[in-house]
């Protein structure tokens, strides 16, 4: 006869094990669904850790541009002054002369000089006496040529301060020197104006040494904000990165660091905590139902399959393809154990092309700032020839003995003198292109005035902005100058009133424009009318027509009036090479 007792407790003890064993299989079921969720939840938070520091690094970028402006700004115009200062450097003056009023047209730096290698200020804005010894340790920067950025040390009270660029000037592979520029800071770290972007609390800028070199705030009251014991080697040459920390103010804020300029000038912005600490919580506790989380487990392995051997390299070379194109830096290569032979043969193809086409850029740029350069010494030689056969030219008027000789020589001293303005416009502008017709001709008719306008003259003129591609530019300054000087030659006025004579060039619709010369004319002017089939003339039909222009004049008792209708070109033709 059984025992109650001990069949009781049997029974407790397979209920027991039963329960195990069936608690044991929930869990070995389950185990991939709590692995998957796991991952996933990891995963989730780790991309929205990265999204959220790569957003604060894209704000930090967006915020530090103005910086990177300037000091792209500053070393372009530096190597644009090398090849120019090279040949001027025999001049020390005429250079000096040259960077003063460099200095005066940009409006963008306080100071540009030439040190030779032996610390030689040979030529500068501020004459070859400026004082230097408020530049950082220049023996270093000789010892060690390339691009430096540095704060000035200048302790003086009225001082403003001013940042420090220095760019090395090469020939034939010889270091020569430096061009050595000062960019005041009184235009650098202004505060923000209201805009829709998010700004950071603050931006501080540092060179590779960590000298301070601008800051800026977006608060009232312009704090500048720092993590507590703040050293600016402590970044270990990891130029990019996010952290949390407490400010001087014992306030835990975000801080983020980017290149501004790589190598030379970094960027630490203070941003609310709140950018750097996603809320990911909620994610965790979404419900899932459980045939939902039974279907994705028996999926899971084809799953992991698919993401480890295809998905997952497919992601990351479409994120190299997109940090290429917004950086232009060649992609890092991945474990070639890792990808299939197709997938490795697809990622060199891009790593490939990537580096042809920055090598294809960089070749580019330096043709293009080369052709630049060049051209602008070329306008400017031909322009010292003309004004050289000018000067050739008056040497033969004051010998001349003959006043149709002397007027003769004149005239085409003058013609001489237009084609040298038009290079002069054409070298001092930026863009080689074209050249603003509405301060090339202002200068020419006070040169006309000022040589060969009689005693009493009224002159007025009105000139509009008018760009011109070159091969327009030189025969409408041909054609103003035979009007003026024509006008200036026949001019006159009634008894008791004064000559006057008026210019302007007005910008009309649908592309065209229109050159006006108008002068005052006395009783006398049919015995002074000039003769139409004169050279005069024939140079005035022969300019309106390469211009494709329409001449119209118009001639009374009082005053003589010429007009000039052109279009204005707004494509330029190069000339054929044969």
């Amino acid at each position: 006869m059984s025992d109650p007792g001990r069949d009781t407790s049997s029974t407790r003890a397979l209920s027991r094990g039963l329960r195990i064993r069936v608690a044991a299989f929930l869990a070995l079921a389950l185990l991939p669904i709590g692995v998957m969720g796991v991952l996933q939840t990891r995963d989730l938070s780790r991309e929205v850790d990265n999204r959220s520091e790569l957003a604060l690094l894209a704000l930090t970028n967006t915020a530090a541009v103005s910086e990177r402006q300037v000091f792209e700004r500053a070393f372009g115009a530096a190597e644009a002054l090398t090849a120019v200062l090279q040949l001027m450097l025999v001049e020390p003056e005429r250079c000096g002369n040259y960077l003063a009023q460099y200095i005066k047209q940009t409006g963008s730096y306080s100071f540009v000089g030439f040190l030779d290698p032996d610390g030689n200020m040979v030529c500068s804005s501020g004459g070859t006496d400026f004082d230097i010894n408020n530049w950082s340790n220049l023996t270093q920067r000789f010892e060690s040529p390339r691009m430096w950025i540095d704060p000035t040390r200048d302790d003086s009270a009225d001082s403003n301060g001013a940042i420090d660029v220095l760019y090395p000037s090469y020939q034939d592979e010889t270091f020569r020197g430096y061009i050595a520029m000062s960019l005041p800071r009184i235009g650098l770290g202004v505060p923000w104006q209201p805009s829709t972007t998010r700004r950071p609390l603050s931006l501080t800028t540092y060179n590779d040494r960590g000298d301070v070199l601008t800051t800026v705030s977006s608060t009232a009251d312009q704090t500048i904000y720092l993590p507590q014991d703040f050293k600016f080697e402590r970044l270990d040459g990891d130029w990019t990165q996010t952290f949390v920390a407490k400010n001087q103010f014992d306030q835990e804020q975000a801080f983020a660091v980017v290149p501004v300029m790589p190598g030379l000038v970094y960027a630490l912005a203070a941003w609310p905590v709140e950018y750097r600490k996603p809320a990911i919580g909620r994610f965790s506790s979404a419900p899932m139902l459980f045939p939902f989380l039974m279907f994705v487990a028996s999926l899971a392995v084809a799953y992991y399959a698919v993401d480890r051997l295809v998905v997952r390299h497919v992601k990351n070379l479409r994120n190299k393809v997109q940090a290429f194109s917004r950086t232009r830096r060649l992609p890092t290569t991945s474990d070639q154990f890792s990808l299939s032979a197709e997938l490795q043969d697809l990622e060199d193809a891009l790593a490939e092309m990537a580096f042809h086409l920055l090598d294809d850029e960089a070749q580019m740029e330096d043709a293009l700032r080369e052709k630049n350069v060049l051209l602008k010494e070329v306008h400017h030689r031909v322009r010292n020839n003309l004004q050289l056969i000018s000067s050739i030219m008056n040497m033969q008027i004051r010998k001349a003995t003959e006043p149709e000789t002397r007027d003769i020589l004149r005239r085409l001293q003058e013609r001489v003198m237009s084609l040298s303005s038009v290079h002069k416009s054409i070298y001092q502008t930026e863009n080689l292109s074209r050249t603003n017709a509405g301060t090339l001709l202002p200068d020419l008719f006070e040169r006309l005035v000022a040589a060969e306008g009689p005693q009493g003259l009224e002159y007025r003129h009105d000139f509009d902005e008018v760009e011109l591609f070159p091969d327009q530019a030189v025969p409408l300054t041909l054609l103003a100058s035979e009007l003026g000087t024509n006008a200036l030659t026949f001019m006159g006025a009634p008894e008791g009133e004064k000559p006057h004579l008026f210019v302007s060039l007005k910008q009309l619709d649908a592309g065209s424009a229109r050159l006006v010369c108008e002068n005052s004319v006395g009783a006398d002017i049919n015995d002074m009318k000039p003769n139409e089939a004169g050279l005069g003339a024939q140079l005035i039909r022969a300019f309106a027509t390469q211009l494709n222009g329409k001449v119209e004049t118009t001639s009374t008792d009082r005053l003589y009036r010429t007009e000039v209708t052109f279009d204005v070109e707004d494509v330029f033709h190069e000339p054929a090479d044969h």
